[in-house]
């Protein structure tokens, strides 16, 4: 039976590392998920783990629609534009850092639909170089998603199973996180810099006051900022009152039409899900907290998860481990190493799909490198934190 399991794992892999958002792909999935089904996989545990990201996205998704549709972006363009001063690599730092601090804010899924908005008007309004800005944006946001608690929908998954701390989480993560996220920042720069050497004509100044439309996109992205940040802090997982705010939002100025469900994306998740699940392969945990048994762990959750997706990868990952380095080693693997593939990581998928058929695709060649530096650099910190 665990043959049968592997060989219908193998074939859901294959067509999610083949076209990662392609329809095909997602229908091979859930014809796999199904027939792990019929032969007894259990579904109930893969709804409780796809529910919430599920939600989550659908907010963070219309929460980006409402901001493009409200002209929001394109002010947010304007302001990095002029603060860049014509400069393609001071406007590619100020993507990075926006976007670090937009993932400790709103989780790295949040931050992707709303930095990738902004990027496609950069190039509009002032040819910014659309490569490295959105590779840089999506590392980024991968690496820098381990600092904080809530900043990868893993990280919740991982301290909710094993009962981590969160202050503890940020204590040892923060440092770790923070050195990922600027050394991809810095590899794109450095393998980009031609590209990012252009200059452009800044903004003279900013455009009129906010428009009511823009004010109300401010506040439901203030508001939903908020209540990601502080829900950890009171001990509730950020997606529902995020989700919460985004519904309000949407309900009090009656724009229903910007609601997005990731269909593709849940159908894909959900049976990858189910399908690690019935796997039931419990390999033994290492015990010792040494530099390379926290390495082999951080590679391994990392592959894991850059083949078949980080969320199935964090729930197979928390039935092996329990709490304290390890388990922190397999965060790093989980947000950082799922950098490695395209469809590793929700995040990226989401940046690839509003980026649009003409962006520059966002391939194993540029982003593996990227996961690889980060991966050794953070489990390298983490081991100096404990």
């Amino acid at each position: 039976m665990l043959s049968i399991h592997l060989s219908l794992a193998g074939v859901a892999v294959a067509a999610l590392v083949l076209a990662p958002r392609n329809r095909i792909s997602a229908a091979v999935v859930a014809a796999a998920a199904a027939l792990d089904i019929a032969l007894g996989a259990r579904v109930t545990p893969a709804l409780g783990a796809v529910a919430p990201l599920v939600a989550f996205l659908t907010a963070a998704l219309t929460l980006a629609a409402l901001i493009a549709s409200s002209g929001l972006a394109d002010r947010a363009a304007v302001a990095l534009a002029r603060r860049a001063r014509g400069n393609g690599l001071a406007l590619y730092a100020l993507v990075c850092g926006l976007c670090a601090l937009l993932t400790a804010i709103v989780s790295l899924d949040g931050a992707v639909v709303l930095i990738v908005p902004l990027i496609i008007a950069l190039h509009r309004r002032y040819g910014a170089p659309v490569a490295p800005l959105l590779l840089g944006a999506v590392a980024v946001a991968n690496a820098a998603s381990i600092a904080v608690p809530q900043g990868n929908p893993t990280n919740l998954v991982v301290i909710n199973h094993l009962r981590l701390s969160p202050a503890a989480f940020t204590e040892h993560m923060l440092a770790p996180g923070l050195a990922a996220a600027a050394i991809c920042a810095l590899a794109v720069a450095l393998s980009d810099r031609r590209a990012l050497a252009t200059t452009y004509q800044p903004p003279q100044s900013l455009s009129s006051p906010l428009a009511r439309q823009e004010q109300e996109a401010a506040l439901a992205l203030g508001a939903a900022a908020l209540t990601a940040w502080t829900a950890p802090l009171i001990g509730i997982a950020p997606w529902w009152p995020f989700t919460a705010v985004v519904a309000a939002a949407v309900l009090l100025t009656r724009n229903t039409s910007r609601l997005r469900i990731p269909w593709r994306i849940t159908v894909q998740i959900a049976g990858l899900v189910i399908l690690a699940q019935a796997l039931g392969v419990h390999p033994p945990s290492p015990t010792a907290f040494t530099l390379p048994t926290l390495l082999l762990v951080a590679i391994g959750t990392g592959t894991l998860a850059a083949l078949i997706n980080n969320l199935p990868a964090s729930v197979w990952a928390t039935s092996l481990l329990a709490a304290g380095p390890l388990a922190y080693a397999a965060t790093i693997g989980l947000a950082v190493g799922a950098l490695a593939a395209p469809q590793g990581s929700v995040a990226t998928i989401i940046a690839a799909d509003l980026a649009g058929p003409t962006a520059p695709p966002l391939t194993i060649r540029r982003l593996a490198p990227l996961a690889i530096a980060a991966l050794l650099a953070a489990t390298l910190l983490l081991k100096i934190t404990l």
